[in-house]
């Protein structure tokens, strides 16, 4: 497990930024409390880490608390199902969370993602412990530690209100708990959720919702499918459906939490675009379900036993994919930028997509990387943008990701790819192979 645990930093140093890394950097460097929906814990958090350590700020250093946040998800998926599972299903949960590559992204990466899960782990440990036993006062404590994930990022929060219903609803279907909330205490708690979700969690879905419009209900079930995994979710169905059927008290625990979630995650997504990143919180969820595989008493243990491969073996194929011709699932901007700085003149003019990543490489130590200077952007926000290239008798180097045209107009890209091809020699492509999306990085020429 140590060892799991330690591969979060090989490779820290090596994958170049993504742009909502290079968005972390420059947000944390003039952070600003003005509003909630900017989720300033993350922020404060890198940007007193930032404080300590002398500029420029380098991959690993800027990725370092987002590392540290992954370990201790990791440790705290173990810690937190261990008086639910027992200590071999929680390792084992523990260990299909290490195994993850989808985990490994984000320990990975200078975003908010391993803080929330860490945070929500520690709510669902002390939550849990009350179900078991302790009583409502940590159980209502844990509640709360949970919902403080929120504020690492919102989607935490879908935890929170099956965490509430879950123990209730298995106590109605049969399924005995040690302490589960009474009728009572749900109509209360139901009327502080709704307090809440009406005041703060209302003016962070109106803005997220204002900025991503548009269903994605496919989108969600394909890509969560994809990043969990299809061993670890055929697993974590069949113990729930075992769970239902057998009214299992742990496991139709567990079932619920990630039904309940998952859920409300989908009807979000009607309404919005929600990918499988806002539902990273319940990997530990999942993990723990599928550890249920395990036991090969039950009939068709040979079954069981193969799924229990089939996830270790999709862990270690997965990693070792992410490690080598994955290049980290990211575009690989840091070689592409690299290459222009190497090879651009100093009357050459750069137009490159992921313009804060092409500033951070061109301009090493800026400090507003939201306002580029070293390059232009590369979108099609400007009407005639190929034609004013034309006109320009400089050279011109440019830094693209052919899956980020698809969001620019048919006409826009076609006039692009005709300027490309017509006036331009490509450079050089950066692959990124395995991946389900188009990741390569190519770099192009107008003498």
């Amino acid at each position: 497990m140590v060892g799991l645990c330690l591969l979060r930093l090989v490779g820290l140093e090596r994958w170049g930024l993504w742009i909502d890394e290079a968005f972390t950097l420059h947000d944390a460097q003039s952070l600003s409390w003005t509003r909630l929906t900017d989720f300033p814990l993350n922020l404060f958090l890198t940007s007193v880490w930032l404080d300590l350590l002398p500029p420029p700020h380098g991959e690993a250093s800027l990725r370092a608390p987002a590392c540290l946040f992954g370990v201790l998800s990791i440790l705290g998926t173990a810690w937190a199902f261990r008086p639910l599972l027992g200590a071999p299903r929680a390792w084992l949960a523990a260990a299909l969370v290490a195994l993850s590559s989808y985990h490994l992204f984000w320990s990975q990466s200078a975003r908010h993602y391993t803080l929330a899960q860490t945070l929500s782990v520690l709510g669902v440990g002390v939550a849990l412990r009350g179900i078991l036993g302790d009583g409502g006062s940590r159980y209502l404590l844990g509640v709360a530690l949970a919902l403080a994930a929120a504020f690492a990022h919102p989607s935490a929060g879908l935890v929170v209100p099956a965490l509430l219903v879950a123990p209730w609803l298995a106590g109605a279907l049969g399924a005995r708990l040690p302490w589960s909330p009474s009728t009572r205490w749900m109509a209360a708690l139901a009327f502080a959720g709704l307090a809440l979700g009406l005041t703060w969690g209302a003016d962070v879905w109106t803005e997220y919702a204002s900025k991503k419009s548009g269903s994605s209900v496919l989108h969600l079930a394909q890509t969560s499918g994809f990043y969990f995994g299809p061993p670890l979710c055929l697993a974590a169905a069949w113990v729930a459906l075992e769970a239902l059927r057998q009214r299992r008290p742990a496991d139709l625990l567990l079932a619920l939490v990630l039904a309940l979630s998952f859920g409300l995650a989908l009807t979000a997504a009607l309404l919005a675009r929600v990918a499988a990143q806002y539902v990273f919180v319940l990997l530990p969820w999942a993990a723990a379900a599928a550890s249920g595989i395990a036991p090969l008493d039950r009939p068709r243990g040979k079954v069981a036993l193969g799924l229990l491969v089939g996830m270790l073996l999709w862990g270690a194929i997965d990693v070792t994919l992410y490690m080598t011709v994955r290049h980290g699932d990211r575009p690989r901007w840091k070689e592409a930028y690299a290459l222009v700085a190497r090879s651009r003149g100093p009357d050459d003019l750069v137009y490159g997509m992921a313009a804060p990543v092409g500033e951070y490489y061109l301009s090493p130590g800026s400090t507003r990387l939201r306002e580029a200077t070293s390059l232009a952007r590369l979108t099609d926000y400007e009407d005639h943008l190929v034609d004013v290239w034309s006109r320009r008798e400089r050279r011109l180097w440019i830094v693209l990701n052919r899956e980020d045209l698809k969001d620019w107009t048919s006409e826009e890209r076609a006039r692009f790819e005709r300027f490309l091809r017509d006036q331009c020699e490509r450079v050089r492509t950066f692959p990124v192979a395995w991946t389900p999306r188009e990741l390569d990085v190519e770099v192009y020429l107008r003498p």
